[in-house]
């Protein structure tokens, strides 16, 4: 591919399946019936986790399936829970679907897998973790029947009101004390959606995304106890004896070094802890005590995958019985690398730096109903073998995932194979389209749908080549694009790094300097794709994190004055925005006119400039203790207007500068990025 062509792919709207060849695979096998599709999300999984990947955890069933079907060993995800979810069942960057970050919603303008897949009659049948919003609901977005969590994590111990059954009215399972655990609870689920819809005949759609192995780390007794005599090797025979086995199933080059241990990254919480941007410690560096809590930590871990691995097992058996096996698309993947939150020891508290050594009999409790716990970065490390960082960055560790594909009616590949082919996650709408016969709608519900980003994998499946082409990611400032044997990657706020994927796919050997010119065409492509799939281009400093926490204004039941400079480039957009569609506040731009807004429980009270001069323009905006508005364009009043009162508690959803990234707090779609110069904004209260 050539530099223009480059810059072209990048720029240009979304592909679908231009230059494959894609001729459908739909109805190729079974007299035409088209096929079933189950797809299966595990969270925070390790690209080394599972057996068929290289590790040593018991997963018989996924490794049946791998032996019988396909593995890709460069297929991407977007680095984080909600925007993976996202581009998966829309077939856009995150950014597009509405999920720049952790927060937001569907947008209008796109279209979910079984929105899409109802004009082929399919029934579609969702288990698991959304993560999602709840303004858009799983049943609201196509499919027909749910049970799980529209949020994000929960106990895994307890039937809380996390857990949702929808259309609401529809009977749910009753659980006595104590048999309640979310990963059989799911495959309970599974299985029951199954057969109440065998007898309509009609083809289906099965989403069982799993919450494991995501944090609380939540598992039985004596799942934990097989696995504790295992992982008091430590850490560094672990990642030894992983990658040993890559390489004997050909999964990574066999001349391939083990990387060293990986650095963690600086955030918020191991500032506290002193861990911020050091290497994971030696295994046998640790006291005693301390070896044996983190031995602890991740045989809780495996014993969720294990878990995992056998409730998967339960619905292939309920398939090969029914004789639906043969004819159903199995993919499983991750939805981002394993989770490093937020330094070597792990947390006992959830967005918490806290940490307790557990010792002696309270080791026990370690993974029970009463814990709640993480395993910490070298843990992640080992999961993410051969690869450094983790969930979050846009290096292998976060964003390559283990990608299973089986299918015994249609697939042309050899049984067991590998394929380099690189994929995305944007690739599975249009591949699960392509398989039922369905044509991707440009209208949907009277709204016009963007372009789909991906392309088909039907070739691969095919045994056939992708054309060559740019794969872009961005999260929280951490960027990435993937084009033939070159990764170009950097961190937030970091200088770009570049790699020969073919020769060094664990990204050690930087050669961003000796090919200079390479560098400047791929990051001025990444521009054009940030540009065009609106991606914050300077994210730094643009989000304070939490609501709640200490850096972010504390604006509770205070008079606000908000004072910043902007020269948009743009007539619409957030200048910025803190809180959302309960409490908050925020200033953007629509049609070119100044809105100041405030959200008192939900009511939105605006105030709109009477004329906004063009250029660069400072601006102030008052809400003070009676509740009334003033916004000021260069020391003139522009307009005034009276809300319910002071916002009355801290807004959860953080400040965000230059667009919107969670539930709006004004009346526009999110992120409605602004493009310009946002400069000295200041925040004070009273």
């Amino acid at each position: 591919m050539n530099r223009r062509d480059f810059i072209r792919l990048a720029c240009g709207a979304g592909l679908g399946c231009v230059g494959l060849g894609c001729s459908s695979m739909a109805g190729s096998s079974g007299g035409g019936k088209r096929p079933n599709v189950l797809l299966i999300l595990a969270d925070d999984l390790g690209w080394s986790d599972l057996g068929c990947y290289g590790g040593e955890i018991a997963t018989p069933n996924l490794d049946r399936l791998a032996k019988n079907g396909l593995r890709f060993t460069q297929f991407y995800n977007s680095a984080r829970c909600s925007p993976t979810r996202a581009s998966i069942l829309t077939g856009l960057h995150p950014h597009q679907a509405g999920f720049p970050n952790l927060s937001g919603v569907l947008p209008k303008h796109c279209v979910t897998i079984p929105e899409a897949l109802a004009s082929a009659g399919y029934r579609s049948l969702m288990v698991g973790k959304w993560h999602l919003s709840n303004q858009s609901t799983p049943t609201q977005r196509g499919f027909d029947e749910f049970y799980g969590m529209i949020g994000g994590f929960n106990t895994f111990w307890k039937e809380n009101s996390h857990y949702t059954r929808l259309p609401e009215g529809r009977s749910k399972r009753a659980y006595v004390p104590g048999e309640f655990y979310s990963t059989d609870v799911f495959g309970d689920y599974a299985l029951d959606f199954l057969k109440e819809g065998a007898e309509s005949g009609k083809p289906w759609l099965l989403y069982l995304a799993f919450n494991a192995p995501h944090f609380p780390l939540h598992a039985y007794e004596e799942d934990i106890a097989r696995y504790e005599p295992l992982y008091a090797q430590g850490w560094d025979t672990i990642r030894e004896k992983r990658l040993a086995r890559q390489k004997e199933l050909g999964l990574v080059p066999q001349d391939l070094s083990l990387t060293p241990r990986s650095v963690i990254p600086k955030n918020q919480f191991n500032t506290q802890t002193g861990w911020a941007d050091k290497d994971n410690p030696a295994w046998d560096s640790l006291s005693a005590d301390r070896r044996a809590d983190l031995t602890r930590r991740m045989a809780v871990y495996a014993a969720m995958v294990d878990r995992m691995d056998r409730n998967i097992g339960r619905v292939i058996a309920h398939l090969k019985e029914s004789g639906q096996l043969d004819n159903t698309v199995i993919f499983f993947l991750s939805d981002n690398g394993a989770c490093a939150e937020w330094d070597p020891w792990g947390f006992d508290e959830s967005s918490s730096a806290k940490n307790i050594l557990h010792t002696g009999d309270d080791l026990k409790t370690v993974g029970g109903p009463g814990s709640y716990i993480s395993y910490g970065s070298a843990w992640a490390n080992v999961c993410n073998t051969p690869f450094r960082l983790y969930k979050h960055y846009g290096h292998e560790g976060g964003t390559n995932t283990p990608l299973i594909v089986h299918w015994p009616a249609g697939l042309k590949t050899t049984p067991g194979a590998l394929t380099r082919e690189i994929g995305h996650v944007t690739d599975l709408m249009p591949t699960i389209l392509e398989l039922a016969g369905v044509s991707y709608p440009k209208e949907y519900d009277g709204n016009t749908i963007l372009p789909q980003e991906g392309v088909s994998l039907v070739p691969v499946f095919q045994a056939k080549r992708l054309a060559e082409r740019a794969i872009f990611m961005e999260h929280e400032g951490n960027r990435a694009v993937r084009e033939g044997r070159w990764k170009l990657v950097a961190l937030q706020g970091k200088p770009w790094e570049l790699y020969d994927m073919d020769s060094d796919p664990t990204e050690m050997k930087n050669l961003a300097v000796e090919n200079a010119d390479r560098v400047t065409f791929m990051a001025k492509a990444w521009d054009a794709w940030a540009v065009r799939c609106r991606v914050p281009l300077d994210p730094e400093n643009e989000k304070l994190k939490g609501g709640n926490l200490p850096q972010t204004p504390q604006i509770a039941n205070k008079p606000l004055t908000i004072s910043c400079q902007v020269e948009p480039q743009s007539p619409n957009g957030v200048i910025l925005a803190h809180g959302g569609n309960r409490q908050g506040y925020a200033l953007w731009l629509q049609d070119g006119e100044l809105i100041f807004g405030v959200r008192v429980n939900g009511q939105l009270t605006t105030v709109t400039a009477a004329q906004t001069p063009s250029g660069k323009i400072a601006i102030v905006a008052r809400l003070n203790r009676d509740g009334s508005m003033q916004l000021e364009i260069n020391g003139r009043i522009a307009g005034e207007g009276k809300a319910p009162g002071l916002i009355p508690v801290q807004p959860i959803d953080e400040m965000t500068i230059g667009r919107d990234d969670n539930t709006a707090v004004g009346n526009y779609s999110v992120p409605n990025s602004l493009r310009g110069k946002i400069e000295k904004v200041n925040i004070s209260t009273e």
